[in-house]
C-alpha cells in the first residue's frame, strides 16, 4: 500500500474568502524579505563594504537557486502538505534575512552573503507554486479563477511595499536593518500562517492508502481515455510550438526587467547625486508602474492583437524604444528618467504575462501546462540572477550608459525573436 496526499476543496465561500486572503497578504509579504537586497544594494556598493559585481553576486545567488528551485519544488508541492510547507518557507526566509543581518554587522566574507541568500532563494521559490495549488484545489470551485488571477497583483504590491519599506528603514537606522525587520516579520508570519490556517488545514488534507499498481483509466465504453503527451515527447512539442526558441526571448526579457529592478535606485543615485534612500523611494515610483503592466497586456492581447507572440513582439518594440530614449536624453532630467523607468517596466511586466502566464495556458490541451510553467519561469529566473551580476560588473568596467546600451540590444534581439515566431506559434495553436 502506498499513502498518497488529497486536497478536499471547501464548500463555505467564507471560508474561501479568508484563505484567500491569506495567500493574498502572505506572498506579497514575502516579497518584504526578497527585494530588501534591492534596496540595500545601492548603500553597499556606494560605502565600499562590496564592489558592484560582487553585491550582484548575491542576488545572482538568490535568483539561480530560485529558479532551480522553481522546478524541484513544483514537483514536491503536489506530493507534501502544503499549508506545512508554507509555513516552513516562510520560517526558513525569515531565518535567512536575520543572517545576512548578523553577516551585515559582522561584515563578512562574501561567501557567507551568498549561502545565506541563496537558502532565502530555495525557500522562496517553493511558496508560489505551493499557494497556486491551494488556491486551484482547495477554494471553492466557483471561486478559483478569480482568484488565480488576483494572485497576480501580489508581485506590485509586495514591490511597492518592499521599497517604501527599505527606504523608510534606511533613512531611519542603516542598510543593515533592511534585513532585521523583514526577517522578524517573516518569522511572525510564519506562526500566524500556522496557526490562521491550522483549522482548513485539518479539515482539507488528508491521507489515503491507494495500491501500489492501479489499472488505467477507461471511458464508460471501456476504451482508454486519450494519453497525455509523455516528458519525452516534450522536446518536440516545444520545438513544434517554438517555445524552445521562446526560451531566448525569455532570457532578454528577464535580465532586463531584473538588472532594472535591482539597478534603477543605483543609476538614480549616481546620475543625480541623490541620496540613496530617496533614489529607492523614487524607485517605489517606477514600480507602481507594474500595477499597469498586466492591465496593459490584457488590453494589447484581448482588445487589439489576440495573439501571444505578437503582444510580446510590440511591448518589445515598446521597451527598445525607451530605452533608446534613456540611453540619448534620459540623464539630462530626473523626472524623464523615472517616466523612461517606468515605461520600460511596463512593457516588460506585458511580456512577462505572455510567456509565463498566458503562453503556458496553450499547453494544457496536452496536460502540460503546468510543466512549461516551471520551465519558462525557472529560465526567466535564472536569466533574472544573472543579469543583477552581470549588470554590475559591466556598470563597474563601462560605466551605466554601457549597460543601457547592451539592455537595449537585448530588447532588439527579443523582439527580432518574438516577431520570428508568430507565424509557427499561430499554427501551434490552429
Amino acid at each position: 500500500m502506498k499513502r498518497r496526499l488529497t486536497l478536499c476543496p471547501l464548500t463555505n465561500r467564507r471560508d474561501g474568502h479568508i484563505l484567500f486572503l491569506f495567500c493574498f497578504v502572505f506572498y506579497f509579504t514575502l516579497y518584504f524579505g526578497r527585494l530588501n537586497l534591492s534596496a540595500a544594494i545601492t548603500e553597499i556598493t556606494t560605502t565600499g563594504v562590496l564592489e558592484k559585481d560582487a553585491a550582484g553576486l548575491i542576488s545572482t545567488a538568490f535568483f539561480v537557486v530560485y529558479g532551480c528551485g522553481q522546478l524541484v519544488n513544483g514537483f514536491l508541492s503536489d506530493r507534501l502538505p502544503p499549508f506545512s510547507l508554507v509555513t516552513g518557507c516562510f520560517l526558513f526566509a525569515g531565518i535567512a534575512n536575520l543572517g545576512m543581518y548578523a553577516a551585515a554587522l559582522t561584515r563578512a566574507p562574501l561567501t557567507v552573503y551568498l549561502i545565506v541568500w541563496a537558502i532565502n532563494g530555495y525557500a522562496q521559490s517553493a511558496v508560489w507554486p505551493t499557494m497556486i495549488r491551494i488556491v486551484s484545489t482547495v477554494l471553492p470551485e466557483e471561486q478559483r479563477i478569480s482568484a488565480g488571477t488576483n494572485m497576480m497583483a501580489t508581485t506590485a504590491i509586495g514591490t511597492v511595499l518592499s521599497n517604501l519599506i527599505s527606504s523608510g528603514i534606511m533613512k531611519l537606522w542603516g542598510w543593515e536593518e533592511c534585513f532585521l525587520l523583514p526577517g522578524v516579520i517573516l518569522l511572525g508570519a510564519a506562526l500566524i500562517w500556522f496557526f490562521g490556517t491550522l483549522s482548513i488545514s485539518r479539515r482539507c488534507v488528508r491521507w489515503e492508502n491507494v495500491p501500489a499498481v492501479q489499472t488505467s483509466q477507461k471511458r464508460k465504453d471501456d476504451r482508454p481515455l486519450p494519453r497525455r503527451i509523455r516528458e519525452s515527447e516534450l522536446l518536440g512539442l516545444m520545438m513544434r510550438s517554438g517555445a524552445l526558441v521562446m526560451l531566448l526571448s525569455i532570457c532578454c526579457f528577464a535580465i532586463i526587467k531584473d538588472g532594472i529592478t535591482v539597478w534603477a535606485p543605483t543609476i538614480i543615485t549616481e546620475t543625480f547625486v541623490t541620496e540613496p534612500s530617496l533614489a529607492v523611494a523614487l524607485n517605489t515610483f517606477i514600480s507602481l508602474a507594474s500595477v499597469f503592466g498586466a492591465g496593459l497586456s490584457k488590453l494589447v492581447m484581448e482588445k487589439w492583437l489576440h495573439d501571444e507572440m505578437k503582444s510580446a513582439a510590440v511591448l518589445f518594440a515598446g521597451a527598445a524604444a525607451a530605452l533608446l530614449l534613456m540611453m540619448t536624453v534620459g540623464t539630462k532630467s530626473l523626472v524623464l528618467m523615472l517616466a523612461l523607468f517606468a515605461v520600460i517596466i511596463v512593457c516588460l511586466l506585458g511580456i512577462n504575462t505572455m510567456f509565463i502566464s498566458l503562453v503556458p495556458l496553450r499547453f494544457g490541451k496536452y496536460g502540460l501546462s503546468s510543466t512549461m510553467t516551471g520551465i519558462l519561469n525557472s529560465t526567466a529566473a535564472v536569466s533574472c540572477g544573472v543579469s543583477t551580476y552581470l549588470a554590475g560588473l559591466l556598470a563597474k568596467s563601462a560605466g551605466w550608459g554601457v549597460t543601457i546600451a547592451v539592455w537595449l540590444a537585448l530588447a532588439l534581439i527579443g523582439l527580432a525573436i518574438t516577431a520570428k515566431l508568430i507565424a509557427r506559434w499561430m499554427r501551434f495553436k490552429e
